[in-house]
């Protein structure tokens, strides 16, 4: 190190002296300026994914309820407009029993089960299998359950006005 380097790193440390105080129980103490320390910091970072990863899954499952009710509403509401199309047509409508049947493609794609009277279990729709509605106002009496990715829908229809009269939704996850 030269001479005139020595006289620089002197100058700047006499021109940014560390900042001291004079107290009376201890004498002079030099002043540090406080700061977050890399712990400290990775640990607020955590807790702050924590929080937001705990967020985005409830979101979901309250997404993926939604879903299943506005799947269910448009079950309920295609069984109630075939049951008033036979008593304004009087003439029987027979809806299909498949996949799509309910229009629900879009908001809840699953795989569709029946169980009509008699049965004990829950059962896919056989080929050309339909679900009459009569002029005279009443309906075979049905319960329908849709499965999906995003949970599980279980109607179970009244015969006298196409409404559900038991209803049960369970969202996975």
């Amino acid at each position: 190190m030269t001479n005139d380097e020595f006289r620089m790193t002197n100058c700047q440390s006499i021109k940014n002296p560390p900042q001291a105080s004079l107290s009376p129980q201890r004498g002079f103490a030099v002043i540090r300026h406080s700061a977050f320390t890399l712990i400290e910091l990775c640990l607020a970072m955590t807790i702050t994914i924590l929080v937001i990863g705990v967020a985005v899954l409830s979101i979901s499952g309250v997404r993926a309820e939604d879903k299943l009710r506005r799947a269910a509403a448009i079950i309920e509401t295609t069984a109630r407009q075939n049951l008033l199309r036979a008593l304004n047509s009087q003439q029987t409508v027979r809806m299909e029993l498949s996949s799509g049947a309910f229009g629900t493609s879009e908001e809840f794609s699953g795989m569709l089960q029946v169980r009509r009277v008699g049965e004990n279990v829950f059962r896919a729709p056989k080929r050309g299998e339909s679900w009459e509605f009569s002029p005279t106002g009443i309906c075979e009496p049905i319960e329908v359950r849709l499965s999906g990715e995003a949970g599980q829908i279980e109607i179970g229809f009244d015969p006298l006005t196409a409404c559900a009269k038991r209803k049960s939704i369970q969202v996975k996850g």
